[in-house]
């Protein structure tokens, strides 16, 4: 009968050298990481040449907080199941898998911070953002969080490569098509608002609507960049469990 053991599940020293190696892996392919790097601004290039000549409107912010958890789950979605013929023979020698996962997190969250921060700029500069640039920014960057903890929950539970990076779509396009944006009126309503509610995208499109709204109410902000912490976090978890499952 399986059985699954949670104990030393963190271990910070392991966290430490996991992520340093992690950052050595992903630097030293130089060809992946220039690609990962140039995805930002060409993005937010597309976004420009979309919006050139007219005003920031809800879609661009349902689009640019689309655009961050594409790149979490793209970033992710290969990075544990790539690695696993190494995690299983390190997790016999005491390898921590809650350590593992979180280095993963580490790495791939600066990664997620230096791509939110550009897109935030180029679409700024060339568009025109309104409201505090930090809560903008803060809310791009946890939307890219969330993705890249769904990209990983992804890579733990599939079989190869191949399979992750063909299934992130089916993680993407539920965000576009349960979304007001795109919705009729009169079907956004029932189980349609509860299936939207499990959508990243959702939390930190109202977190942008809120910050570029005349009138700001900072209790819906936190709530939803809480939300989307909170979401983060319970991927994280699946994403060990899954992983100390199948050990």
């Amino acid at each position: 009968m399986m059985s699954v053991k949670f104990g030393n599940l963190f271990d910070t020293r392991q966290i430490s050298v996991l992520s340093e190696r992690y950052l050595d892996v992903i630097l030293g392919d130089i060809k992946n990481t220039l690609i990962l790097f140039l995805q930002s601004p060409i993005i937010a290039t597309l976004i420009v040449l979309a919006w050139k000549n007219t005003d920031a409107d809800k879609t661009l912010y349902f689009v640019i907080c689309l655009t961050a958890v594409w790149f979490g789950c793209i970033n992710s979605c290969r990075e544990i199941v790539k690695e696993r013929p190494v995690y299983q023979r390190e997790v016999m020698v005491n390898l921590s898998t809650g350590s593992y996962v979180l280095s993963k997190m580490l790495v791939l969250g600066v990664l997620s911070f230096i791509q939110c921060l550009i897109l935030l700029i180029i679409v700024d500069q060339y568009v025109g953002l309104p409201g505090n640039k930090l809560m903008l920014f803060i809310s791009l960057f946890m939307c890219s969080l969330g993705g890249t903890s769904l990209g990983l929950l992804l890579s733990s539970v599939v079989g190869n490569e191949d399979k992750a990076v063909a299934l992130v779509p089916l993680l993407i396009i539920p965000q576009i098509l349960f979304s007001e944006i795109l919705i009729p009126s009169d079907l956004h309503q029932g189980i349609t608002i509860l299936i939207e509610k499990m959508m990243l995208v959702k939390w930190g499109f109202e977190s942008m609507k809120q910050i570029t709204a005349a009138t700001i109410n900072y209790g819906i902000i936190v709530q939803d960049i809480c939300i989307l912490l909170l979401f983060t976090m319970a991927f994280l978890i699946i994403s060990i469990i899954s992983m100390k499952i199948s050990e």
